[in-house]
């Protein structure tokens, strides 16, 4: 818990935005989850912990959170299945259906990568629409997985209807 703190200390707003994979956003208010890479000194992945992934509670006036111990095991959480200094795959501990790749581009910048249409492209942002439920079975009308295609740039939003 205490390097929490010390992964959001940086005064370089470049490099931070170097660090963002991509975040979440939901409807249900205004708080993001943000998912950035975790490297070592050497621009390598961090095996144990390749991904950092924590809130900006804008609804609290942008405090940094991390997850709680349920949002990391049964909603925002990732299962990693394989992990190097090079490469990560990974699923959301919520939905198994769809694997994600991060790895560096030819810049040598990660990126969290998945398929749609049978094409690999670059995840920026997920919304999740959120029509009511509980807390622990929300009512989620559609998720919207918005991509770019590495290749000409162009932007992609792939609806999934849970």
């Amino acid at each position: 818990m205490l390097l929490f703190p010390l992964l959001f200390s940086f005064s370089d707003k470049t490099e931070d935005a170097k660090k963002l994979l991509f975040k979440i956003e939901r409807s249900k208010d205004a708080n993001q989850i943000f998912y950035d890479v975790h490297t070592t000194s050497k621009n390598q992945l961090n095996k144990d912990n390749p991904i950092s992934i924590y809130w900006i509670k804008k609804t609290e006036g942008n405090k940094i959170k991390p997850l709680t111990w349920i949002q990391q095991h049964y909603a925002y959480g990732l299962d990693f299945t394989y992990t190097s200094e090079k490469m990560a795959q990974f699923h959301f501990v919520s939905y198994n259906k769809r694997s994600f790749t991060l790895k560096q581009n030819e810049k040598e910048c990660f990126k969290v990568y998945t398929q749609l249409n049978g094409k690999e492209v670059i995840v920026n942002r997920i919304f999740i629409q959120i029509d009511g439920g509980t807390f622990w079975f929300p009512k989620i009308s559609k998720v919207e997985l918005h991509a770019q295609d590495p290749t000409t740039n162009k932007k992609l939003i792939e609806i999934i209807n849970p």
